[in-house]
């Protein structure tokens, strides 16, 4: 039971903080600038970071990060989870992160996309030697990382922000790093098992670092090339029931495999998913089902193309263990599938959907007049976000068949098609050339972005 009590107290405490804001929006006649309130900075800025934004509970008080990135009709941004500070001394983090965009297509329709970092996943590689999760047929962990009641007390863990930068014109970098991140496996094989290991530490693994960082390229031709640039950090150290330490070696064998599963929700509007070559409009995935091309999401009734997923094909393995680090392969090749979800998916992403849902929807209602023209208060878009939150079934993997436990990089890349090709940029923003086209609002949300460790145990 000397797990329990501490992870228990942990959820308490993020729900606590998470409920008061979440049920109270900021303003409910909200207007462009009152967002200086609560970021210390306006969305008519170019760029900035806020890493010191607080939230005061009764029992603890939580940190977050802000970034954000704006041109002419394109803007970027990040919210990101710092850090809990319990009355008792205790700190916990967890790497919550929500990016966003929001653009006008070439046809100026709004849209906004939003990702969410969620959580790590284990899976055993034993059906249809595809190289590939086949989630509900392998045996699947999930990985989850929380710091508190942390086993290794000589690793303390630490989060900080990349503040946003512009490395040159219409190039700009921000995001979060997470050091000494551990985390707890957890079965997806059972219920009963799902909820023991989640409060029991059955099994502790210790990562080195988790960095995720957003490069905005804009392009003259109006295309915003976005690449997730991820670093998964080399697992140092395994611990069985919170007492025996395992070498991470007697775990992770030569079959282990990496993935990167992404969640896609749209809060409203008319959309298609589609294969982006052939156009071919795909179904909600019931099962895993291999993909050989980029995906590409439509929207509006003449289905314009809004945004492509380039999925990065090529990744990095690097050893940390050496110093300096050594390079051990430098182009390896990943596949990609599209995965029907399980229970336990939207289990570990459900607490996130209130916060995601209230953040995502004051940034749209603060960036988009056509927003505040169509709802009558944000309290409106936060309740029908939350609800489409809920109601995707779209799941994609990005799976690396080579890992063992080394550090990974690897960068899928979002391509926006904007209207910024029929725009004049200066740092301080725009003045647009041609005359806007009155067309339907259409607002697209929660591509949340679900990193998954595939340890693949070696088959006897």
């Amino acid at each position: 039971m000397e797990g329990l009590r501490p992870r228990l107290l942990a959820i308490i405490a993020i729900t606590l903080l998470m409920v008061p804001i979440t049920v109270s929006p900021l303003a409910n006649a909200y207007q462009p600038g009152d967002e200086e309130a609560v970021f210390g900075h306006t969305f008519a800025e170019e760029y900035w970071t806020n890493s010191s934004i607080a939230i005061t509970g009764s029992s603890a008080n939580a940190s977050f990060t802000a970034s954000y990135v704006h041109v002419d009709d394109f803007q970027a941004f990040l919210i990101a989870f710092n850090r809990i500070n319990m009355s008792d001394g205790k700190q916990i983090i967890i790497p919550y992160q929500l990016f966003g965009m929001h653009y006008k297509t070439p046809e100026e329709q709004d849209v906004f996309i939003g990702a969410i970092f969620a959580f790590l996943l284990v899976h055993n590689e034993s059906y249809g030697n595809n190289d590939l999760p086949d989630i509900g047929n392998e045996d699947a962990w999930y990985i989850v990382p929380m710091t508190n009641n942390n086993p290794w007390p000589e690793y303390t863990p630490d989060v900080e922000a990349i503040p946003a930068t512009k490395i040159s014109e219409g190039h700009y970098r921000f995001g979060m790093r997470y050091y000494n991140m551990s985390a707890r496996i957890v079965s997806s094989m059972s219920n009963a098992g799902f909820a023991a290991s989640l409060l029991f530490p059955i099994l502790t693994v210790m990562i080195s670092e988790i960095v995720i960082q957003y490069d905005i390229v804009i392009q003259n031709n109006g295309e915003v090339h976005v690449e997730t640039l991820y670093t998964i950090g080399q697992a140092l150290k395994a611990k069985w029931l919170g007492l025996f330490d395992v070498d991470p070696a007697d775990i992770i064998k030569d079959s282990m495999e990496i993935s990167a599963v992404h969640y896609l929700s749209v809060f409203t509007s008319k959309y298609n998913v589609t294969t982006a070559s052939s156009g071919h409009t795909l179904s909600p995935p019931e099962h895993t089902t291999p993909l050989d091309e980029n995906l590409t999401i439509r929207v509006g009734d003449d289905n314009e193309r809004a945004l492509d997923i380039r999925l990065g094909r090529q990744y990095q393995l690097l050893n940390e263990s050496t110093d300096p680090w050594t390079t051990v392969s430098n182009n390896e090749t990943a596949t990609v599938a599209l995965l029907g979800a399980r229970g336990g998916d939207f289990l570990l992403i459900a607490w996130q959907a209130p916060l995601s849902a209230f953040l995502f929807s004051h940034v749209a209602y603060g960036l988009s007049e056509t927003v505040r023209s169509r709802y009558g208060s944000v309290t409106n878009l936060v309740a029908n976000a939350t609800k489409e939150f809920h109601s995707s079934q779209w799941w994609y993997s990005v799976t690396f068949p080579k890992w063992n436990g080394l550090r990974v990089h690897q960068d899928p890349t979002y391509v926006a098609q904007t209207n910024l090709a029929q725009t004049t940029s200066t740092t301080t923003g725009a003045t647009i050339t041609f005359p806007k086209i009155p067309t339907s609002y259409l607002i697209i949300g929660g591509i949340v972005v679900i990193v998954v460790i595939a340890l693949v145990m070696k088959r006897r």
